[in-house]
């Protein structure tokens, strides 16, 4: 594989591959370390918006920052994918058929979708083709609420994915 900036859902995903390949877990991920990891980064998304259940806390509002930790949900989204992948709970054609709901939901008969949404996906051990489907495109309609693109997605994932290989062997294992 190539390793460059990612282009669309399914270069995203093999970047994952990559990197979950580069770590040295103490012990072999499972499916709930996985989902418990994304609520972990939906909270820390939600405490950088405007909308922070931290109704105590008053800090300036940093879009960069927002923009990151919606972006490290998609980190452990897409290691959710390959993971499934890998068990078989998804064909290859239908994970590489994925990509078609990374889109910008720019439709005004979108339903608006709050973290709480994305959360509640990750209840129960379902994992098919469908489940993750809507995941995809819940999370898609999330990030156009923000006013962020799937460009916005995969810059930022670059940059943050860069930064996460330096890490090996340093901060990280």
């Amino acid at each position: 594989m190539e390793i460059k900036k990612p282009e669309n859902f399914n270069d995203v995903l093999e970047l994952q591959k990559l990197l979950d390949k580069s770590i040295h877990s103490t012990r072999p991920r499972t499916l709930e370390d996985i989902k418990k990891s994304i609520i972990a980064e939906c909270i820390e998304f939600d405490e950088e918006t405007p909308q922070s259940h931290k109704t105590w806390k008053t800090k300036p509002y940093d879009k960069a920052k927002e923009l990151e930790e919606l972006t490290d949900i998609w980190f452990f989204v897409a290691q959710l994918i390959n993971y499934c992948n890998d068990n078989s709970n998804l064909s290859i054609l239908q994970k590489e058929n994925l990509n078609r709901f990374f889109y910008d939901h720019t439709s005004s008969y979108t339903e608006s979708i709050s973290i709480l949404d994305i959360i509640f996906y990750l209840k129960g051990r379902r994992t098919d083709y469908d489940y993750i489907k809507f995941l995809i495109i819940d999370l898609m309609i999330l990030t156009n609420g923000y006013c962020y693109t799937k460009d916005d997605i995969l810059n930022c994932y670059w940059e943050k994915w860069q930064k996460n290989m330096s890490r090996i062997g340093k901060e990280w294992n």
